[in-house]
């Protein structure tokens, strides 16, 4: 953004937007500030989390490469994402969309899924200890905009997850992986892109996003 003119993004480390008792630190007031001017300008905000996550953010990256890579190279019409935005909040499991050579996996805790055969569907590994990461960040990101805003200690209680979840609760949040045109995906085969051409790279979306009905 630097490069176009723009200020960059609002940048601010994890660690420094934990609250404590009593009166706030000069970091913590510092970091509010940065991300709040930050969302104000562009809806978005760098969160630096600590190098001791560092590790299980890398190790989840690598297993959620080799769940894409090892599976077959073409999925069944059953799997292939509809694209139906209503129910967004009822994705769960893996999905594909041949035309964008997109593979995605959704973890959403307490929603079980199937594979086509019937078997038990198991997420790539570290997904659910990322989840948590990810869901307890959110929620000092959120007391942050909270103290931003002047508003009481935690106001988003109400939409937010029970931690831990209650029994047949499903989780409100979904943590996505996404693969975008492996080698040996056929969909991107049937489009003769070369592997040159191929934009090969993971992603993890959290989406902090919640059941508010009307």
């Amino acid at each position: 953004m630097a490069g176009n003119g723009l200020p960059p993004l609002g940048r601010v480390k994890l660690t420094d937007l934990v609250p404590s008792e009593g009166l706030p630190s000069d970091s913590y007031k510092l970091s509010i500030s940065i991300l709040s001017q930050s969302l104000a300008q562009f809806s978005a905000a760098i969160i630096q989390f600590p190098e001791s996550d560092g590790a299980l953010l890398r190790s989840g990256l690598d297993s959620a490469r080799l769940f894409f890579h090892q599976r077959a190279s073409y999925p069944p019409p059953d799997i292939i994402q509809t694209n139906d935005s209503r129910e967004w909040c009822k994705t769960s499991g893996y999905y594909a969309d041949a035309h964008l050579w997109q593979e995605t996996y959704d973890y959403r805790p307490g929603l079980t899924c199937l594979e086509p055969n019937n078997s038990l569907e198991f997420p790539p590994a570290g997904l659910q200890d990322i989840f948590s990461l990810f869901g307890k960040a959110a929620r000092d990101i959120l007391d942050a905009i909270s103290y931003h805003l002047n508003l009481r200690s935690s106001p988003f209680t109400e939409i937010l997850d029970n931690v831990p979840l209650r029994n047949r609760e499903i989780s409100s949040s979904v943590l996505s992986v996404c693969c975008y045109a492996r080698p040996s995906f056929q969909g991107a085969q049937h489009h003769h892109i070369t592997t040159q051409d191929m934009a090969r790279w993971l992603c993890i979306l959290t989406k902090i996003t919640n059941l508010i009905n009307a």
